[in-house]
């Protein structure tokens, strides 16, 4: 199997984490949906750099709403030993999604990510779909 392409429980036993937590940070927005093939899901390098930053923002006690806002925020501030795991080569892009209503998210890349812009562009959408 591709190293770059985790079955969840290959993803729980690398990051140190139980297969309901992906699946509990993933309902919450705090790790990055995983790729769909066809009957199967897999997740990525990206998502066990995402869930080595939530493990390291806990250890500061950060609660898991604070750990969310600072990774949509693109954040990396807190003191570990990541920086080649943090890095990006160019064709591999960190997307967020944002909830604009229930049914409806916006994935905004990583790197691009203004959260004024990114809230002034889901309030503009939600008056449209209200409008609809």
């Amino acid at each position: 199997m591709d190293k770059t392409k985790y079955k969840i429980s290959e993803l729980a036993e690398a990051a140190g984490v139980t297969v309901r937590t992906i699946r509990y940070y993933v309902s919450k927005g705090l790790l990055t949906p995983p790729i769909e093939d066809g009957m199967y899901s897999y997740y990525s390098e990206i998502n066990l750099k995402e869930l080595k930053l939530i493990k390291a923002y806990q250890e500061k006690y950060l609660p898991l709403d604070v750990i969310r806002e600072k990774l949509l925020k693109g954040e990396k501030d807190v003191d570990i030993n990541l920086k080649e795991d943090i890095h990006k080569s160019d064709t591999e892009s960190l997307f967020r999604k944002v909830l604009v209503i229930p049914g409806i998210e916006l994935s905004v890349r990583e790197d691009v990510l203004d959260k004024e812009k990114v809230e002034t562009l889901v309030n503009y959408i939600k008056k449209i779909i209200n409008n609809i």
